[in-house]
């Protein structure tokens, strides 16, 4: 069901209030207390399900096979990029301490910003190739801690629902860091916002199809576009089969 003007506008207020209030917990415990994570987690996770409650996305988690999570294990996830509501969606899906990395410009809007910062979300330029190098040396010192980053390798976000050219550099932080990259299909999210209008669908069906885990180890630096192919081709996959049974 496609909102009306007025009912939009009530929802991107809401949205708004709740990323305010959300971002200003975050802010204060992390400042606050000595070991917040736990706490930091929790309130991130709060913040993605009030999002998706407001506009009552019905999302549903696919698994090609169970994941069981190893300690003093590097992960990282991996997705493509359909809409804004792909970042609550993962974080209220994925277990864990789960951090995007994001461009630096999401780090200047006011409060949220710098809600991601306390928070340990990575910030990446992508303008500036040796910038966007040492924030990549930055993500792998945060993995060490117990940090999940969830990386979409397409850079910015498909307007045509097709998967758009990966990015190499997630592909060299998995190689470097020898973590175990899982990828991420996200089917329906782009029909809860479109682009270029402000009318939301409502109860709109998404699902995240969980693949089957990549040891990066696998491969060193002079062949990381296999692994590049290789996460590609295990996300196109659902999205294809998605596309067609549509057709």
């Amino acid at each position: 069901m496609k909102t009306l003007p007025i009912r939009s506008c009530w929802i991107i207020l809401r949205s708004i209030g709740t990323t305010i209030y959300y971002s200003s917990k975050t802010i204060l415990y992390a400042y606050c207390c000595k070991n917040p994570r736990e706490k930091l987690n929790t309130i991130i996770g709060d913040w993605a399900r009030s999002l998706l409650k407001i506009i009552q996305v019905d999302y549903k988690v696919i698994s090609a096979e169970p994941l069981l999570f190893k300690e003093d294990t590097p992960y990282i996830f991996m997705s493509n990029h359909l809409s804004l509501y792909d970042i609550p969606i993962l974080l209220a899906s994925l277990p864990g301490t789960v951090r995007m990395v994001a461009k630096k410009q999401l780090f200047r809007v006011p409060i949220w910003g710098t809600a991601m910062q306390n928070s340990g979300f990575v910030s990446i330029d992508r303008e500036n190739p040796a910038q966007a190098l040492k924030d990549l040396d930055s993500a792998a010192q945060k993995m060490k801690t117990g940090i999940r980053l969830w990386i979409a390798p397409e850079g910015t976000r498909s307007r045509d629902g097709h998967l758009q050219t990966f990015k190499k550099g997630a592909f060299n932080l998995a190689i470097q860091t020898g973590a175990i990259v899982i990828p991420i299909t996200l089917i329906g999210s782009d029909h809860i916002l479109p682009a270029k209008t402000f009318r939301f669908q409502l109860k709109q069906p998404v699902f995240v199809h969980l693949g089957t885990p990549i040891d990066a180890r696998e491969y060193t630096l002079r062949d990381r576009m296999a692994l590049l192919k290789r996460v590609q081709e295990a996300i196109a996959a659902p999205l294809a089969a998605a596309q067609n049974f549509e057709k």
